[in-house]
């Protein structure tokens, strides 16, 4: 019975501590379990979050992610984003997830909408995430895929390999460096390495260096 009790005390000021941090972090924030273990041991993190779910100060997006739910007046209880998704998951990932695909396209401006279903690369995780109106599919890639990853030159690599060759012309590269701040394009030439060699010449362009 002691032993009961003792639990439930530490689930209840792990309670407590998870909430701090949530209020911090303001509404809207997203929360891994793994996130959470600086303060407690896992399943005791577990309890804790079982009793806020409970109360309905949190939801379950999925598996180990839950929201800190932000109300709008009129529009009521608004959904998880993806970059708080994100946060919450590069949180605890040795190595940032890199946006793929269309995906990459968005980030940079290249397309106007977010894609209904995004392709994000991990050196480690392969789960699903179903957010209120886009897929998350999180897949391992290989290390090359994932060179720059958490920079500008990753997401601009894997929007090029969506595109392809064909359709990073002149025009393109205008718009880009119409797009990006200089000094942002600039970290673009130390990473010139990472991408394949077809992209070598364009990225220069982009960065300002057409030797």
């Amino acid at each position: 019975m002691n032993a009961e009790i003792q639990s439930s005390d530490d689930a209840k000021s792990t309670e407590q501590h998870i909430m701090a941090r949530m209020r911090r972090a303001g509404r809207g924030s997203v929360w891994s379990a793994a996130q959470l273990l600086p303060l407690a041991n896992r399943n005791t993190i577990d309890q804790a979050l079982t009793r806020l779910l409970r109360k309905g100060v949190i939801r379950r997006i999925c598996h180990g992610l839950y929201l800190y739910p932000q109300f709008h007046p009129m529009l009521g209880e608004a959904p998880a984003t993806v970059s708080a998704v994100l946060a919450a998951i590069n949180a605890t990932e040795s190595t940032p997830l890199m946006p793929g695909g269309a995906y990459a396209c968005f980030l940079l401006g290249m397309i106007r909408d977010m894609p209904s279903e995004i392709v994000l690369l991990s050196a480690t995780t392969t789960r699903d995430i179903q957010l209120a109106s886009v897929r998350m599919r999180i897949r391992i890639a290989a290390p090359r895929y994932l060179a720059g990853a958490g920079r500008l030159s990753g997401v601009l690599i894997q929007a090029w390999r969506h595109l392809g060759i064909d359709q990073v012309d002149d025009a393109h590269i205008t718009w880009l460096r119409q797009q990006i701040p200089a000094v942002s394009r600039h970290t673009l030439q130390a990473d010139e390495a990472l991408a394949p060699a077809w992209m070598h010449a364009r990225l220069r362009q982009v960065y300002g260096d057409t030797k």
